[in-house]
């Protein structure tokens, strides 16, 4: 208990921007260790930017009486310390109640000072696209959100992603477009290019002009990246690192386009499923190495699958109604 209430005070030094090098590197060793550190720090993530009439569908699922009981256990005040303090001095629990209750007034009310000046694009189950009042043009993936000032452009262009999204910015000479992607930051003037700001695939890359891509505000591990450029999160080293070549089908989540060169069979269905939110199945794993070069766009999922099956003599394919998975069965590649 006492170890996750020094990550939960790193989480909060994050958030406030107060946060040193080393606490950043620590904090995101403990993120990365497993799934249920990645949700303490989503939901502390979320509650503290959490504004507008959106509420993400992860929040709802939070068992209050259960985040209740785990307060009570980590600050001490429980039904027990309380009674015990009423015997000793009954005016003590009130100013408890009074502080806690004040705590409660001071958040809600920022939290509703909050939803009064932010915008929010929140695509859920489909890919949106939208516009910026700068005019910048912005394709947001499913299950992703942008959020940004009402005063936006008056005096800086700043936005929040959460997830990923493709951006087309309107060039402004002296004001800057900056995305706080959670654990980064991307500034540009003018270009074309994407960011995926999810833990397991953190990335920024550029289709058209120039962008700065960093991690603390002052800038001192600033990365360059232009057009076919891409940068990485390095989780291990907690470092960016600027790669020349990348899957060029980053963005067939947007366009529908795909162009297979010599890709398992393995890789083009899970760019598939992402895309086309299908499960698949491989009955037979040796299928999974089977290679093939196939180019595909915008066409519908059966008829990609037509092209397949027809391409692979051998490839079949069978659909469980009840739900929705299709599995791939056929034999092994020589």
């Amino acid at each position: 208990m006492q170890e996750n209430n020094e990550h939960i005070n790193l989480i909060f030094k994050l958030l406030s921007e107060e946060i040193t090098e080393s606490e950043r590197n620590l904090l995101f060793e403990w993120i990365e260790e497993n799934d249920e550190n990645k949700k303490i720090f989503n939901e502390y993530q979320k509650v503290w930017g959490m504004s507008g009439e959106y509420a993400h569908p992860d929040i709802e699922k939070i068992d209050v009486e259960a985040e209740w009981n785990l307060f009570k256990e980590e600050s001490g005040f429980d039904d027990i310390s309380i009674h015990s303090s009423a015997k000793k001095n009954p005016f003590s629990v009130l100013k408890i109640v009074a502080s806690i209750a004040a705590v409660f007034v001071l958040v809600f009310s920022a939290i509703y000072f909050l939803r009064s000046s932010d915008e929010i694009l929140f695509a859920e189950n489909n890919v949106i696209e939208s516009k910026l009042p700068d005019g910048s043009e912005i394709t947001i993936n499913k299950n992703s959100k942008i959020t940004f000032k009402k005063n936006y452009n008056k005096e800086e262009r700043k936005i929040e992603l959460e997830g990923d999204a493709f951006f087309k910015i309107a060039e402004y000479e002296n004001k800057p477009f900056i995305i706080d992607a959670e654990t980064f930051f991307v500034e540009v003037l003018g270009t074309e290019f994407y960011v995926n700001s999810n833990f397991k695939e953190r990335k920024v890359i550029v289709k058209k002009g120039t962008v700065a891509v960093y991690q603390f505000k002052d800038k001192h591990d600033q990365v360059i990246l232009k057009a076919g450029e891409e940068i990485v999160f390095d989780t291990q080293d907690n470092v960016l690192r600027k790669i020349e070549s990348f899957d060029e089908n980053y963005l067939s989540w947007k366009t529908k386009i795909f162009n297979f060169n010599d890709q398992s069979l393995e890789v083009i269905f899970k760019e598939l499923a992402d895309v086309y939110d299908i499960e698949f199945e491989f009955v037979n794993p040796g299928l999974k190495k089977c290679r093939q070069s196939v180019f595909f766009e915008n066409q519908s999922i059966e008829g990609i699958l037509n092209v397949l099956r027809a391409t692979f003599d051998n490839l079949t394919f069978m659909k469980d109604s009840t739900n929705e998975k299709i599995y791939i069965d056929g034999n092994s590649c020589n």
